[in-house]
């Protein structure tokens, strides 16, 4: 009798257990679900399901692949990234460039001539001295030194130079010692005269004759020897030396 009572008392506990469940699932149903849809528990349990033997699987049809996509499915395909990545222009090095344009340069020093003019008018050169850096030809950075003019404290000083403004020198070379210096127009007319026309040809004269590659110098205008210089007709024909003055 004790075994009978003994199991009808468990038989009672569960049921009254399963009916717990059964009310607490009824009452928490929404939940239930809510949390078996957010875990994506469902999906979980079609995917294992196992698949019926006699389900035919549905046939692949595979294009052929061209050559250039077999070549890429032969190498290892990275993994797909979704993130943004931003990639900059790459910039010149535009400040290596500069500085190794500075390293070539190098620094000497020239010497160059202006004018000074006496109280009774005569007209005399005086030498300067210039820190000059420069590339490829001292001489063709040196007379381009001689274009610029005076500084401020020379202009104080009464220092003069006659060589016509808004003169450039195109080019400039040397053979035999004889440095052919080819000027623009602007070169040719000097508005003091002949003694101007005569000075401006003393500074580039004697300016370039200070490099011990050259004695004289032959003027060109655009690239044309001139028998004579402007109007009053200083003669530069021939290569002119400081002996020719």
């Amino acid at each position: 009798m004790m075994a009978k009572k003994r199991t009808s008392l468990g038989c009672l506990f569960w049921i009254a257990l399963i009916l717990l469940v059964l009310v607490i699932v009824l009452f928490n149903r929404k939940t239930i679900e809510d949390v078996l849809k957010s875990t994506d528990f469902l999906s979980v349990l079609k995917r294992e399901q196992p698949r019926d033997s006699n389900e035919e699987e549905p046939e692949i049809i595979r294009e052929p692949l061209a050559e250039e996509d077999k070549q890429g499915t032969d190498q290892e395909q990275p993994e797909k990234d979704d993130r943004l990545v931003l990639t900059l222009p790459e910039e010149e090095p535009e400040e290596k460039i500069e500085t190794s344009i500075e390293e070539n340069k190098k620094l000497r020093k020239s010497n160059i001539y202006f004018v000074e003019v006496s109280e009774d008018g005569e007209i005399k050169l005086r030498k300067f001295q210039r820190s000059i850096y420069y590339t490829d030809s001292p001489l063709t950075d040196t007379i381009n030194i001689l274009l610029q003019g005076l500084t401020s404290s020379e202009i104080e000083q009464e220092y003069l130079t006659l060589i016509p403004t808004d003169t450039k020198l195109i080019s400039a070379k040397v053979q035999d010692k004889i440095a052919y210096l080819n000027f623009n127009e602007a070169f040719r007319f000097n508005s003091f005269g002949v003694e101007g026309s005569i000075a401006q040809l003393q500074q580039i004269v004697f300016t370039a004759t200070e490099f011990p590659t050259v004695d004289k110098v032959q003027f060109l205008i655009d690239g044309k020897k001139l028998e004579y210089l402007g109007p009053e007709g200083v003669p530069i024909g021939k290569p002119l030396g400081r002996d020719s003055f």
